[in-house]
């Protein structure tokens, strides 16, 4: 077994690190993505289904005296 150079070492190294930072971006886009998806939706939902909770409220509840 041949053993490598220190220069082959350090430009290994320098290589594994610049291939998991691009992997580490395209993953963690991905996730912002979706989250920013996700909270562009949820928030109107919310708010809409909150408004709709909130209209029909007073009409739906039976009074009893």
């Amino acid at each position: 077994m041949r053993q490598q150079s220190m220069i082959m070492n350090i430009l290994l190294v320098i290589g594994l690190f610049f291939v998991g930072s691009i992997v580490l971006s395209i993953v963690l886009g991905l996730l912002s993505g979706l989250l920013w998806l996700a909270i562009k939706i949820m928030i109107p939902v919310a708010i809409a289904v909150w408004l709709v909770r909130m209209i029909s409220s007073p009409s739906n509840r039976r009074r009893y005296y």
